[in-house]
């Protein structure tokens, strides 16, 4: 088994893996074979979560891959999984080979989570398609792949949760609230107009935003939705042709594929 861990700002998404296929003509159908799927606070004990996940492991892992947007946290969940593990354990970086051709400044500097969901969507079957992956985490992310895989950069903005306590933080009067996925479009009290701006306010720059880059992109493409809020969302875009919550774990295991092979 590959133990995939995406280690977020707000969760920490861990994935496990068949390794039966290996071979980098085999990476969509291996990324495709995810077996379990847990996530947990990144400010959570971290030993009591991996160890409950070695506990119910039945031979050693084959494999560790560790994609990263946090500082100084890869280390820590590295050291923790050696012992558990009898093939390489490695953190997951920009420079990696991702199957697609990266055109940016700076890949480093993109967010490995980006990268991750990008080469799962392009890789995603139908294969080698032009793909918009938007991702709602504390970030809200919208990037694109042309039909030729070239990693096209794309548009950053504040995830739900973040919008709203940036608009408690800034204000006098705006208090800090929980997001409520049944919130009505028009808020009748302070509270319900901030959940409204937030939920359909995303929404909106969502699709605004993919219809562009579609527009832009000028091929048949597919659009993805992924991250923590993606099930909240989902039923509030108009174009999302799929909704997956693992998409980066499956573009972490892709790289590993490569890596390895």
């Amino acid at each position: 088994m590959l133990l995939v861990i995406d280690i977020g700002n707000t969760h920490v998404d861990l994935g496990l893996f068949s390794v039966e296929q290996t071979t980098p003509a085999q990476t969509a159908e291996f990324a495709q074979d995810l077996v379990r799927h847990t996530k947990y606070p990144t400010d959570a004990a971290v030993p009591n979560n991996l160890q409950q996940l070695f506990a119910s492991l039945t031979s050693p892992l084959d494999g560790v891959a560790i994609g990263s947007v946090v500082t100084g946290l890869a280390d820590n969940y590295a050291n923790l999984c050696r012992p558990y593990c009898r093939g390489p354990v490695v953190e997951v970086t920009g420079h990696w080979d991702w199957g697609l051709h990266i055109d940016y400044d700076d890949p480093d500097k993109v967010g490995v989570d980006r990268l991750a969901a990008a080469a799962a969507a392009y890789h995603h079957p139908p294969q080698r398609q032009a793909a918009i992956i938007a991702d709602a985490g504390t970030a809200l992310t919208i990037d694109a792949v042309d039909a030729k895989g070239t990693f096209l950069g794309g548009a950053i903005a504040p995830g739900l949760k973040l919008g709203l306590q940036a608009l408690s933080a800034g204000t006098s009067l705006l208090p800090q609230i929980e997001l409520d996925a049944a919130a009505p479009l028009l808020g009748k009290t302070t509270a319900a107009g901030l959940r409204s701006g937030a939920l359909y306010g995303s929404a909106a720059l969502i699709e605004g935003l993919c219809a562009r880059i579609a527009a832009e992109l000028g091929d048949p493409t597919t659009v993805f939705l992924t991250g923590g809020d993606s099930p909240v969302l989902q039923p509030l875009i108009v174009g999302v042709d799929i909704c997956d919550t693992a998409l980066v774990l499956r573009g972490l295991a892709l790289a590993y594929n490569r890596y390895t092979s």
